[in-house]
């Protein structure tokens, strides 16, 4: 006696039952992956973070004195920046947060600004002219190091949350040293897909330094 082949119907049933499972099974795998690369995110973002807050903490508060963020008055007790500078026996160091752009991510940079002559002569700025120069947020950095990964794949980017001045706030205080209060977001890459950079909410990062 002959088997019966698969009737046009049957196969066409076979193929749908097969294209729902391909489905089904492609679903859960492309939903793991992205929950594997949200969590290998997160990771990354609380750790280039916190490293930041850590590198900054230790030079700001064995610091001899806060350079800038200015204050605009004699009167004013606060002032922001995204420049801040600090000096240790005669050894400056600056920080300054660059916002993100369409292909590169925001970042915090380091250096250790020294004088430099005026102009094309051999005369030596003065302490003033040094100290505006250094303090102005158009002024180049020099041997400058990043303080996180900016890979726009595989780091992070930072920023600045809406209504701040400056992610440094300088804080005086009567009769003693001033604080620093340091406060900014993470977030993925900027060239992180969409599908899975938009399941991240942007990561707060903020503390307060006494210098002693």
């Amino acid at each position: 006696m002959k088997q019966k082949g698969l009737t046009l119907i049957e196969l066409l049933v076979v193929m749908a039952v097969l294209a729902i499972a391909g489905t089904f099974i492609f679903n859960i795998f492309t939903s793991t992956l992205r929950g594997s690369n949200k969590t290998q995110i997160l990771g990354v973002i609380k750790q280039n973070g916190q490293a930041v807050l850590e590198t900054m903490d230790k030079t700001i508060r064995n610091s001899d004195n806060v350079v800038c963020p200015f204050f605009l008055s004699p009167t004013d007790i606060t002032s922001s920046s995204n420049t801040l500078v600090t000096v240790k026996n005669g050894i400056y160091t600056r920080y300054r947060f660059f916002p993100p752009e369409q292909e590169a991510n925001g970042l915090i940079k380091q250096d250790n600004p020294v004088k430099q002559n005026v102009g094309e002569t051999t005369i030596e700025e003065t302490d003033p002219q040094f100290v505006d120069r250094i303090c102005n947020v158009s002024s180049l950095l020099s041997n400058a190091v990043f303080l996180t990964d900016t890979n726009p794949q595989t780091g992070v980017s930072i920023s600045i949350q809406s209504g701040q001045s400056g992610i440094f706030t300088r804080n005086r205080s009567s009769g003693f040293k001033d604080k620093v209060t340091i406060k900014f977001t993470v977030k993925p890459g900027v060239g992180v897909s969409i599908s899975v950079s938009g399941q991240i909410d942007p990561v707060l990062f903020q503390t307060t330094i006494n210098l002693r």
